[in-house]
């Protein structure tokens, strides 16, 4: 089913629910398909970027790769994971070489990096550096204890995607994801 079969039937739906409705309906009514129209309406037509990532899958390949231990921090971005159906695996930098990584880049969704794990503010900057070397299509979520708060935007584009502040909630994970998908590709496109 489209994403655009999706929004119509949720808006029959809750136009159904309405206090304009009447209080039965029959069984037929309660599922409508719209076909899909070749102009978003004017609701829609804000950003058909944004749409594309709120309504994409944040985790299609299923693998996630974090660089950090095992821990609260692991256990957070676990619980959000099976969530979306994915797995994280979690690596130490020292046994990750930037060669597996352009390896195994493709299975990926994306890395998070634990700035705290990896110690000093430089050792983080030059990791995500290399690991945005190595594979620039790899989004690089950053999460760091020494930042005042979460930042969605493109300011740290050189190291990493998105930078969040710990501890990991659901909704700052996924809003920081679909932000580091959108910014990776914004980079990328800045690369070209």
């Amino acid at each position: 089913m489209s994403h655009t079969h999706c929004w119509m039937e949720a808006v029959v739906f809750r136009s159904w629910q309405s206090h304009e409705a009447p209080k039965t309906m029959p069984d037929s009514a309660l599922v409508v398909r719209v076909p899909p129209r070749d102009d978003p309406p004017a609701a829609e037509a804000m950003s058909l970027k944004a749409d594309r990532l709120i309504d994409a899958p944040l985790c299609p390949k299923g693998l996630i790769l974090m660089c950090g231990e095992m821990g609260s921090m692991s256990r957070d971005l676990s619980e959000w994971a099976d969530r979306m159906r994915a797995v994280v695996m979690v690596v130490s930098e020292k046994r990750m070489t930037m060669d597996w990584l352009r390896e195994y880049a493709p299975r990926l969704d994306f890395i998070l990096v634990d700035s705290d794990y990896l110690g000093d503010t430089e050792t983080t900057i030059d990791f995500c550096l290399q690991v945005r070397r190595a594979v620039p299509s790899l989004p690089v979520v950053l999460v760091s204890s020494e930042v005042r708060s979460h930042d969605f935007t493109c300011e740290r584009m050189m190291a990493c995607d998105v930078t969040l502040k710990p501890p990991l909630l659901q909704t700052a994970l996924t809003m920081g994801v679909q932000a580091a998908y959108q910014n990776n590709e914004y980079y990328n496109s800045a690369l070209a």
